[in-house]
């Protein structure tokens, strides 16, 4: 079976070998990857930032991850961002990146989804990119998102922290990664 496998990939690495060497000095005819990596990180992070900010101004919570409200309408404080028995349904309140998350699964069931939006947050904060170039930067190691969910969290949860600087940073945010989508030429992603 390995064999096979093997056979297979190597037909494939010979196609794309194939496709370079059809017109080797013509690079106009060269087969183009259509969609960018970082085109799609910063729609993916306008998309779940977008929908972040709709839940903090509907309800922002300090020193949890979300505040849920029952249908009797008892309300019950998580610590954890990834709560074994969530039911998102019931979602009144968050932390900033309590929000990102929720809005995260609001667009998909996967984590992932809202690793662009934390990136971009954290750069926005802390300065993380001086050019101003990369808004979102690349993909980050878990251990380097761990940290930035870190310092996120603990600048949602000062306690001088209003519900309106949070909103004004997802806006910054916001405005970040489409003024570098201009910049760059990149077409706008809207959300």
């Amino acid at each position: 079976m390995s064999q096979a496998v093997t056979h297979t990939r190597q037909r494939t690495l010979m196609a794309r070998f194939a496709a370079f060497r059809i017109s080797p000095g013509k690079p106009d005819q060269m087969p183009r990857s259509t969609a960018s990596p970082l085109g799609h990180r910063h729609h993916s992070a306008l998309a779940v930032l977008t929908a972040a900010r709709g839940v903090v101004q509907r309800g922002w919570a300090q020193n949890a991850w979300y505040v849920m409200e029952n249908p009797a309408g008892r309300r019950r404080r998580l610590q954890s961002i990834f709560p074994s028995r969530l039911d998102r349904t019931h979602v009144v309140e968050a932390c900033l990146v309590g929000a990102v998350m929720h809005a995260a699964w609001q667009q998909s069931p996967r984590p992932e989804r809202a690793y662009p939006a934390i990136d971009a947050l954290w750069h926005t904060l802390l300065g993380g990119d001086p050019a101003g170039t990369e808004p979102v930067g690349p993909l980050s190691s878990p251990p380097v998102r761990l940290a930035r969910v870190r310092d996120l969290t603990t600048w949602n949860d000062r306690r001088y922290r209003t519900r309106e600087e949070v909103v004004d940073l997802l806006d910054r945010t916001m405005a970040r990664i489409a003024e570098a989508d201009r910049r760059t030429g990149r077409p706008i992603a809207s959300p």
